[in-house]
């Protein structure tokens, strides 16, 4: 199983995976599946909840074929919000 969780430059970064196809296109329907994602980004110490990030492939309607995928793509644009919070390159 991929890891949804991951601690990055000292934040807890949490791929929220769902099921989609509720804002697809009923003519691009693919056969199987899809999935998309968001991810949450709370400093690793920190008791509260977090803030939860739209991932931009999928904002605009996009989608991927595996849960795996989306993960991915949600942990890379959490990575992508920690280094702007923290001002460092990745």
């Amino acid at each position: 199983m991929h890891q949804n969780n991951l601690i990055y430059k000292g934040y807890r970064l949490t791929a929220k995976v769902s099921r989609g196809g509720d804002a697809i296109e009923p003519q691009a329907l693919p056969s199987g599946p899809v999935f998309t994602a968001s991810v949450m980004v709370v400093q690793a110490g920190a008791s509260h909840d977090g803030d939860e990030y739209p991932v931009p492939q999928f904002a605009g309607g996009g989608f991927v074929y595996s849960p795996r995928e989306a993960v991915h793509a949600a942990i890379l644009h959490g990575r992508e919000i920690v280094d702007g919070l923290t001002n460092t390159p990745s």
